[in-house]
């Protein structure tokens, strides 16, 4: 089994608790890209890898040609979370905003709205085989070429560490590996201005990727998790994967701070005294 960087922790914990409960069973779990992963699957190398992205038209055609039966479940979703350093000022940003950034409209911070800010802002994340770079140009970008903004770097522990040693960074960070927010970063609020709760909102709100947010589908950029499986037999990978879309599966998921895909989820309102 191949999890992508984004996802390997917490299919790590996955792996590991399937383990302990099915002693008989042996999965070898690897940490690879998400392209990487897809492919390796594609070529019939493992039977199953869990990926922040679903198939896209290239790999689908590959599918189609060589008639191919991959299976597709949703099993969690997550965000992309936006980091800056502490010594930047700035506390939310809009969808619209990290787009001039990528495509190079908006070049220092003190145009974001930080004041006195004048540093060039450069943008950590994942390469071009990166699932979080794929969504980044898909989903913020719209499939633009990014401007000559982006310091990729070969993992999210790699951006994380960029972005605490740069104060004129801001990084993107799958959620899976933020537990807490990072030593000398700050997570920030995103904002869209295309996104409103309900028809008698006026104002811009902005949200941080909180479990309830990314539930409601609140938060402007929620990712979806996939596990692919390209296995024919009922052996051990359909026995992961039961697991990791069963209730016990599911709950690691929650534990982890990503949202469960095939169980309900319960949000407590806590009100103030």
């Amino acid at each position: 089994m191949i999890a992508s960087d984004d996802v390997y922790p917490v299919i790590k914990k996955e792996s590991e608790e399937f383990q302990r409960l099915y002693q008989k069973a042996h999965v070898t779990l690897l940490e690879s890209s998400t392209r990487d992963a897809i492919v390796q699957l594609l070529n019939d190398s493992v039977k199953i890898v869990a990926v922040a992205r679903d198939l896209n038209d290239e790999e689908r055609n590959v599918i189609k040609k060589y008639s191919m039966n991959v299976e597709t479940y949703k099993v969690a979703y997550d965000g992309a979370v936006v980091l800056v350093n502490e010594q930047n000022a700035l506390q939310e940003i809009t969808v619209e905003q990290l787009k001039e950034i990528l495509l190079g409209s908006l070049k220092v911070w003190s145009n974001a709205g930080v004041k006195g800010n004048l540093s060039r802002i450069v943008v950590a994340m994942g390469g071009p085989n990166s699932g979080m770079y794929e969504y980044i140009h898909s989903r913020i970008a719209g499939g633009k070429p990014f401007a000559p903004v982006i310091m990729p770097c070969e993992s999210n522990e790699k951006v994380v560490e960029y972005v605490a040693q740069h104060s004129n960074a801001i990084g993107f960070v799958a959620q899976a590996w933020i537990d807490r927010t990072p030593a000398k970063t700050r997570i920030v609020a995103i904002g869209d201005p295309n996104f409103k709760r309900d028809t008698t909102a006026t104002k811009l709100e902005y949200f941080l990727p909180m479990q309830a947010h990314i539930y409601r589908n609140y938060y402007p950029l929620r990712r979806t998790i996939y596990l692919l499986r390209n296995d024919q037999t009922t052996g051990v990978s359909l026995g992961i994967t039961s697991f990791i879309a069963s209730a016990p599966g599911q709950k690691l998921f929650l534990a982890s701070g990503l949202v469960p895909a095939t169980m309900p989820v319960r949000l407590v309102h806590i009100q103030s005294q």
